[in-house]
C-alpha cells in the first residue's frame, strides 16, 4: 500500500498521521510505502525557481533575486540551531525561503510555506474539488507529479510486486488530507493517480475528511471519484482492506522510516507523537471537535513511556511534539518522573497541578521546554460561558509556576466569542499585559462559529466561506461585537500594547509553535 501526504503544509517535521497508518500496517506484516509529497513538492518548487538559468534576465526586485540565489543556503541555515538565537536573522531567512517558493507563479495561484490558494477554485466547494480531480493538469504541482512523484510510485509498485502478496493492499493508494490547504492538491493528486494508474483505488482520509464526514447531513458527494473515504483513525479500515483485523487496544509504534530527516526545516529531528485522540475535557462550547462529537481515547501512561523509549532508540529525536489536543495530568505526572533524552512540548489545559512549583520543575527536568495553553479570554464571565473550566486566579498561578521552572508558554487567545463584548476584550488586554512577563508567545484568533455547534441554531447566520463544505458560519454577534471591530481592536490596540507586542512579534512566521520551541532550546546541543 502507498500512503501520500500532499502539499501544502509546514515542512518542519514528518507527518504523524501517515506514520501511525504505516506502523499499523507493518505491525501486521503488510508492506507500506509513505511518501511525504508535501516536503518534496515545496522544495521542488523552491529549487525549480532558484536554479533557473535566466535569473539574471528576470525582472524582479533585488530581494527576490537574493531569495533565489540564497535558497540553498537559507535551507541549510534553518537547520542550524544558532540561527534561532537571532530572531531578526531567522525571520529574514524564513521570508526569503517563502519568497523563493511563492514567486513567479501564475496569477491564479498563491503558494507559501503553509498555504495553497487557487483564485478559481475553493477547497470548500464540492464542485471545485471534483473539478480539481478532473482537471489535475491545471494544479500548480502537476509538474512535481510528473517529474518526481511518478518515479517514486513506480519504484514502490515494482518493489511491492516482488514481495509477499498482501491481499488486496497493493491495489490501493491512500491520500491524507489534514488541512484545507491540502484539499485542492489532494484531489488533483487523486485524479492524476487515476489517470496514470487506472487499476488503483483511492482511499482518502485525515483530519479534514473526518470533519466533513462528521456533518450530521453528510452524504458523500465524491463516491464517483474517490473509492473509500475514511472518518477518524484509519488504521482499522486499512487493515480490513488488507484482510487483517485490528485487535482492541492493539499496540504498535508510528513508523517514521520514510522520513528524510535532514530535509525538514528544523535544527533537529522533531518526532510527532500522539498519546490520545479527542479531548478529555470536551466541554468547551466553541470547540469544533465537540460539534463533531469526537470521542476521547488515550493510551496508558506506561505504554506511552515505552513507546517513547523505543522511538528514541530508533530515531534519536531532538524534540518530541505531542499531537494531543490536551495532555492529561496522569500522563504529565508519569513523564515528570523520567528524565527524557529529548526535549518535548505539547498542548495542555490550565490545570491546578501546573501551579505547583515542584511539579513544574519536575516537568522541566523531564525535558519539557514549552506548553501550549488555551487561555482564550481574560474575562472570567466569558470563560464560564464557554465552559472552559478554568479560573483566572489559577491561570495566574500556573503562568508564574511555569515561568519560574523555565518552561515557555505559548498562549492562545480567542476574540469575538458569543459572550464577549468590547469591554470583555479590554479585560483580556489588561490581564495579558499584567502577565506579559510570564507569557512567551501569544497567538490571537477571531472566533469562527462551528457549523453544527449547539449555538448555531439560536443565531442569525450565513456561510463563512461560500461553499457546501465550509466548517464554519458567519453570525450576527448578540452584542454587536463584529469582526471588523475586533480586527480594529487587535491591530490598533491589543497588538500595539508595549507589554504585549514582544510575545506576538516573537512568534516565528509560518512555522509558529513548531519553531517557537527551538528559540527556547536553541543552545541545547542537537543530536
Amino acid at each position: 500500500m502507498i500512503l501520500i501526504y500532499p502539499p501544502a503544509a509546514k515542512i518542519c517535521e514528518p507527518p504523524g498521521g501517515v506514520a501511525y497508518l504505516s506502523g499499523a500496517l507493518k505491525n501486521h506484516g503488510i508492506k507500506c510505502t509513505v511518501i511525504d509529497a508535501n516536503l518534496d513538492a515545496l522544495l521542488w518548487l523552491g529549487y525549480s525557481h532558484s536554479q533557473s538559468d535566466n535569473l539574471d534576465n528576470i525582472k524582479c526586485r533585488t530581494w527576490t533575486k537574493r531569495a533565489f540565489s540564497h535558497f540553498k543556503r537559507n535551507l541549510s541555515d534553518l537547520k542550524d540551531p544558532c540561527l534561532y538565537t537571532n530572531m531578526e536573522r531567522y525571520r529574514q531567512k524564513v521570508f526569503e525561503v517563502n519568497r523563493a517558493i511563492g514567486s513567479f507563479l501564475p496569477e491564479r495561484f498563491r503558494i507559501s510555506l503553509a498555504d495553497y490558494h487557487d483564485s478559481l477554485l475553493a477547497p470548500v466547494k464540492t464542485r471545485d474539488l471534483i473539478s480539481s480531480f478532473e482537471n489535475f493538469i491545471e494544479n500548480h504541482f502537476y509538474g512535481y507529479f510528473e517529474d518526481f512523484l511518478l518515479k517514486k510510485i513506480v519504484i514502490s509498485l515494482k518493489d511491492g510486486s516482488q514481495k509477499k502478496n498482501d491481499g488486496d493492499a497493493g491495489d490501493y493508494i491512500g491520500i491524507s488530507l489534514c488541512y484545507l490547504s491540502q484539499a485542492l492538491t489532494g484531489f488533483a493528486l487523486a485524479g492524476w493517480i487515476k489517470s496514470k494508474f487506472p487499476g488503483k483505488k483511492i482511499i482518502m482520509g485525515g483530519g479534514l475528511i473526518t470533519s466533513w464526514m462528521s456533518f450530521p447531513d453528510w452524504k458523500n458527494p465524491f463516491d464517483s471519484i474517490i473509492d473509500i473515504m475514511v472518518k477518524g483513525q484509519g488504521e482499522k479500515t486499512l487493515l480490513e482492506i488488507s484482510g487483517q483485523k485490528m485487535e482492541k487496544r492493539e499496540k504498535f509504534l508510528p513508523d517514521f522510516d520514510f522520513a528524510s530527516w535532514d530535509s525538514y526545516l528544523s535544527p533537529g529531528r522533531i518526532l510527532p507523537y500522539r498519546a490520545s485522540t479527542g479531548c478529555y475535557w470536551n466541554k468547551c462550547r466553541f470547540c469544533p471537535e465537540r460539534a463533531e462529537k469526537s470521542l476521547y481515547s488515550s493510551k496508558k501512561a506506561g505504554d506511552v513511556l515505552d513507546d517513547l523509549t523505543d522511538l528514541n532508540r530508533r530515531y534519536h529525536p531532538h524534540t518530541v511534539h505531542f499531537l494531543d489536543n490536551s495532555l492529561s495530568y496522569s500522563l504529565l505526572k508519569a513523564i515528570s518522573k523520567r528524565k527524557m533524552p529529548f526535549v518535548w512540548y505539547g498542548f495542555a489545559r490550565f490545570m491546578k497541578e501546573l501551579a505547583n512549583p515542584d511539579f513544574a520543575k519536575a516537568l522541566y527536568s523531564s525535558g519539557c521546554r514549552m506548553l501550549k495553553l488555551g487561555l482564550e479570554s481574560g474575562d472570567q464571565d466569558v470563560l464560564d460561558y464557554m465552559h472552559k473550566g478554568t479560573d483566572l486566579a489559577m491561570v495566574s498561578d500556573v503562568l508564574s509556576s511555569l515561568k519560574k521552572a523555565g518552561i515557555a508558554t505559548y498562549v492562545y487567545l480567542l476574540f469575538g466569542t458569543l459572550r464577549e463584548t468590547e469591554e470583555s476584550a479590554e479585560k483580556t488586554l489588561v490581564y495579558v499585559a499584567d502577565h506579559s512577563h510570564e507569557i512567551s508567545f501569544i497567538n490571537t484568533a477571531i472566533f469562527n462559529l462551528p457549523r453544527f455547534s449547539e449555538d448555531a441554531e439560536a443565531l442569525e447566520t450565513d456561510r463563512f466561506y461560500e461553499g457546501d463544505l465550509s466548517l464554519y458560519l458567519n453570525f450576527t454577534h448578540p452584542y454587536g461585537w463584529n469582526r471588523k471591530d475586533i480586527r480594529h481592536f487587535l491591530s490598533k490596540k491589543f497588538k500595539k500594547n508595549p507589554m504585549i507586542a514582544h510575545a506576538i512579534k516573537d512568534v516565528p512566521p509560518f512555522f509558529t509553535s513548531n519553531h517557537a520551541v527551538f528559540t527556547i532550546t536553541a543552545m541545547r546541543p542537537i543530536k
